[in-house]
């Protein structure tokens, strides 16, 4: 019995060693070796470098990144990439790659504008004049998305000739000896040949003044990103910007600047689509006004407007046409003006 009890004790001694030295390996004590990735220190930008800048040790630092992840445009050595020439503006934190850099300033050139690196693939970039009214009281800047409105001026033309309408009308005539006479009647086409009743003369109705155009607005474009606003700057091949062109230094006969005056800008550049930029650029040329409406940040969606005409205002905000009354205004107002802005005079002391 007592040989029995010590076998049992002695089997329940060994387990809990058992467990102790498990656990104690596994949780408390030393901890197991696990195998690490193999890593290879790449280059990376540590200060920023500005596009055409050459790039200094200095501006250069190392990472350790994993090496089954790297690929062979990445550098390993600083000495690779120090008196390159930087491709674009980079940033800190960014791993180096071969084609983040050119050798001279040729191989900058190459690679085009910071502009075109905006530009989505499948769009591109426009310019449309602007003026105080249309881009929003210079209100616009880059980012921004808008959409673009445009207003027409629509006549009737004679299909044939292609001219306005009404045509002139001519009568033609013989004298007693049977010579020919023409006789232009200006917009006598507008209506037939009438006859006065009472004397029995022929006669036709001309218009009193050339045809009114008839105006329209319509919105053409919806959610247009700017990609700039006003001129470009111009940097050299060390970088360095130059002067805008829409800045206007005013100088005195010995060089001396006294006055440098910052016009406002009078162009903007959009991102749109190819057919788009072709709509722009007919409409452009056509004489059309374009004027641009600020969206929210954010919001995306596209609303279907209907086209403006004096019709649909007096139709739409019930605008009701005068009648003729016997009576008017004094003085007589053939146009309207805005109102002018009262000049503020301080009290006289």
């Amino acid at each position: 019995m007592r040989l029995g009890r010590l076998l049992i004790i002695f089997a329940l001694i060994l387990i809990l060693a058992v467990l102790v030295i498990f656990t104690f390996q596994n949780l408390g004590g030393t901890p197991q070796e696990q195998a690490l990735p193999a890593t290879t220190d790449i280059v990376i930008v540590v200060q920023p470098i500005s596009r055409g800048a050459v790039i200094s040790p200095e501006a250069l630092g190392f990472l350790a990144y994993p090496t089954e992840q790297t690929i062979s445009s990445m550098f390993t050595d600083i000495n690779q990439v120090a008196g390159q020439i930087a491709r674009f503006d980079l940033e800190p934190g960014i791993p180096l790659t071969s084609g983040m850099v050119v050798s001279d300033a040729d191989g900058l050139s190459e690679t085009g504008s910071d502009a075109a690196l905006q530009i989505p693939s499948g769009m591109v970039a426009f310019p449309i004049p602007i003026d105080r009214f249309s881009s929003l009281a210079y209100g616009l800047r880059a980012g921004d998305h808008v959409n673009l409105i445009t207003s027409l001026m629509l006549i009737d033309l004679e299909q044939e000739l292609q001219t306005r309408l009404p045509n002139d009308a001519a009568l033609l005539s013989f004298s007693d000896t049977g010579q020919p006479t023409v006789l232009i009647i200006p917009g006598g086409d507008a209506s037939p040949l009438q006859i006065e009743p009472v004397t029995n003369t022929p006669y036709f109705i001309i218009p009193s003044e050339v045809q009114r155009a008839r105006l329209v607005s319509q919105t053409v474009l919806q959610n247009i990103v700017v990609l700039h606003v006003g001129n470009y700057l111009y940097t050299d091949e060390k970088g360095n910007v130059v002067e805008n062109a829409y800045s206007t230094t005013i100088t005195t006969a010995e060089g001396e600047v006294i006055q440098q005056v910052k016009e406002p800008p009078d162009i903007i550049t959009l991102i749109v689509t190819p057919q788009d930029a072709i709509t722009l650029n007919y409409l452009i040329y056509s004489g059309a006004k374009l004027t641009m409406a600020l969206r929210p940040s954010g919001d995306d969606s596209i609303v279907d407007t209907e086209a403006v005409t004096l019709e649909y205002l007096l139709d739409t905000y019930d605008i009701p046409v005068p009648i003729q009354l016997p009576f008017g205004l004094e003085p007589r107002v053939n146009s309207l003006q805005s109102p002018e802005q009262q000049e503020f005079l301080p009290p006289t002391q």
